[in-house]
């Protein structure tokens, strides 16, 4: 045997089905990321106006 069996090699296919995962994973990871830095920047506008800041833990 001089050749890796056909399960071992990428088709096109597969190559962008998980090329598309990878891009949608990090763009909501990004997207989380940017609402969790809004929340947190709120509660710093809050706490500099010396309003009451409840944290939620």
């Amino acid at each position: 045997m001089n050749q890796y069996p056909q399960d071992y090699y990428y088709t096109l296919a597969k190559y962008q089905a998980a090329q598309w995962q990878g891009v949608l994973g990090t763009l909501m990871g990004v997207a989380v990321l940017i609402a969790m830095a809004a929340w947190a920047f709120s509660l710093v506008k809050k706490a500099i106006k010396g309003e009451e800041v409840k944290y939620p833990l």
